[in-house]
């Protein structure tokens, strides 16, 4: 029988995920996945859900969540795992993170009204599932941003897929890109740590760094600023990027971590990228990763 895998980095209709956390761990099951970590950007919200049907579907589930940190040049997502969903600090954080995507989605939404094209805020947030009309009807405590408004474009026809939306409009330096509140990097990591999680740097490829030296001196900061992990194996890494990755960790004495980053539809560049097996099957991350990051928040306990 073959080794039951693990995934530590996912989404759900709590942020841009397409299913419901229940529907995450059904999928998980179908997978054979034997440990599951929901890491929705800004919230906690799904985790109850989460875990309960992790329990009785007899998969292990990790409390996580994405958050993201000021950074000049690309994108800096830091992953929390082993969060306590509970903690208030942790919660406020979050509120003060989704209120920032509040005040920005309109503003996005002004833009691409001058540009021409006819949306709405009720479209993005029917799309993302605030309004009783919407599928899941009502919620709350949602993490609502640029994928919601990129799924209305696609609706209405403006673009054909959610990396057409960004590459044109929503990506940083596009005609319709507006900034939001963000905390630096090493706020982002205490307030994981506050939460009695581990802090892992998402997919360090995202950061753009020019060269290699670049991207050594970025993770070399991170560390000092108390970073706990980083990202190996990610859907979209080449092998050549998951080397680099590696030999990034060992350097600077970081946990590996990894996952698919899966959220029910197309990824970056449009590849399909699957529940724990990535993008055509290169994921195949072992047990042993989740039980390195155990002993890791050990040590820190």
């Amino acid at each position: 029988m073959p080794t039951r895998q693990i995934d530590l980095h996912s989404h759900s209709t709590a942020s841009d995920g397409r299913l419901t956390p229940k529907e995450l761990i059904a999928l998980a099951k179908k997978q054979n996945l034997r440990a599951l970590a929901l890491t929705d950007h800004d919230t906690v919200s799904g985790l109850g859900m989460f875990h309960d049907a992790g329990k009785a579907a007899g998969i292990e589930t990790v409390s996580g969540v994405e958050v993201s940190a000021q950074f000049a040049k690309g994108t800096m997502h830091i992953v929390g795992l082993f969060v306590d969903p509970g903690s208030q600090a942790l919660r406020a954080f979050l509120r003060q993170l989704a209120d920032g995507r509040k005040v920005r989605n309109p503003q996005i939404i002004r833009r691409l009204n001058e540009l021409g094209m006819a949306i709405t805020m009720e479209e993005v947030e029917q799309e993302a599932g605030l309004l009783e009309s919407s599928v899941g009807g009502g919620a709350i405590d949602k993490s609502v941003g640029r994928p919601h408004i990129a799924a209305v474009l696609i609706k209405k026809g403006y673009v054909k897929t959610k990396q057409e939306a960004f590459d044109k409009f929503l990506a940083k330096g596009r005609s319709a890109y507006v900034t939001r509140f963000a905390v630096s990097p090493e706020e982002s990591i205490a307030q994981i740590h506050s939460a009695a999680g581990l802090a892992i740097l998402a997919h360090p490829p995202y950061l753009k760094a020019d060269n290699q030296q670049e991207l050594d001196d970025i993770v070399k900061d991170l560390k000092s600023k108390g970073l706990d992990g980083l990202e190996v194996y990610y859907s979209t890494h080449t092998p050549a990027e998951t080397e680099m990755c590696w030999s990034l960790a060992k350097k600077y004495d970081l946990a590996p971590s990894g996952g698919s980053d899966f959220h029910g539809e197309a990824g970056r560049a449009n590849a399909s990228v699957e529940l724990g097996t990535g993008v055509n099957k290169n994921l195949a991350i072992q047990y042993s990763v989740l039980e390195t990051l155990k002993q890791r928040l050990a040590k820190k306990r």
